[in-house]
């Protein structure tokens, strides 16, 4: 399915962030040859980040010089964003840094529960039904605490490195914590995102069809759409199959934002 010029791909990493090389200027280029009109890119922020055992901050007199460089440079416009590694034992500092700073996007993704990393072996070392109670609850805190945010992305993110798939029986049996996260945001007006690394990780978009339809049962309808490109080559990947996945739902706009300001683009 041809995917709009008018849709911004709302969650894209860069060179400022540590698991990504790509400078900013080749993802602007990028998307001015696809004839995007705008872009934003989502760096990663995370107070003690178990992955990389540090402050994971991002340098932002660099990026907003950077910003300022581009926007002289090239005709589209470009947003900025960042991606948000919540912690509730970080929530004051969190609030504090996003408040020294103007963003057109903010993601609110859980990472690790202050021990582990939800990517690490040890913590998949748990049964299952551990493993999604413990991540879902750290989510649902998000969901819950942080009120500066507009979309949470990659919901069921800790799937991507559980031993075995994860399947609908075991989502089941996180219902309730699932829809008291569901009815947050919707009470928040917050935004679920569709992230599409997930068809190239475990074979569906994140979060997993139940999730979904867990969330339209209780009334929510808005959709962000996010690749978690970290190298232009997975810039938009899989957007087409998730624009269908949305239409097949009945739905037929996206959510996206700038000066953290929602509008919507027609699918």
């Amino acid at each position: 399915m041809q995917v709009s010029n008018l849709i911004v791909d709302q969650h894209v990493h860069s060179n400022y962030s540590p698991d990504s090389e790509e400078p900013m200027k080749n993802i602007v280029e990028h998307a001015i040859s696809l004839g995007k009109k705008a872009i934003v890119t989502t760096d990663h922020f995370d107070y003690d980040c178990k992955y990389f055992k540090k402050d994971v901050l991002i340098d932002m007199v660099s990026y907003e010089q950077e910003v300022a460089e581009l926007r002289k440079a090239y005709d589209i416009e470009i947003r900025k964003g960042i991606e948000v590694g919540y912690r509730k034992d970080y929530h004051h500092e969190i609030n504090a840094y996003l408040q020294g700073y103007s963003f057109d996007l903010v993601l609110l993704s859980a990472h690790n529960n202050g021990v582990l990393d939800f990517a690490e072996e040890a913590f998949h070392s748990q049964s299952m039904n551990r493993i999604l109670e413990e991540y879902f609850s750290h989510v649902r805190d998000a969901v819950q605490l942080m009120d500066n945010y507009d979309v949470v992305a990659h919901l069921d993110y800790v799937s991507r490195y559980t031993k075995r798939i994860v399947d609908v029986e075991d989502y089941e049996r996180c219902k309730s914590m699932l829809y008291d996260l569901f009815e947050i945001m919707i009470k928040k007006d917050k935004v679920l995102e569709l992230n599409t690394t997930g068809l190239y990780r475990q074979g569906w978009i994140h979060p997993h069809s139940c999730l979904i339809e867990m969330y339209l049962d209780l009334g929510g309808k808005w959709f962000s759409l996010g690749s978690d490109a970290h190298r232009v080559g997975s810039y938009e990947q899989g957007f087409g199959q998730a624009l269908k996945l949305l239409k097949s739902y009945d739905i037929h706009e996206v959510v996206q934002f700038r000066n953290r300001v929602p509008y919507f683009v027609t699918i």
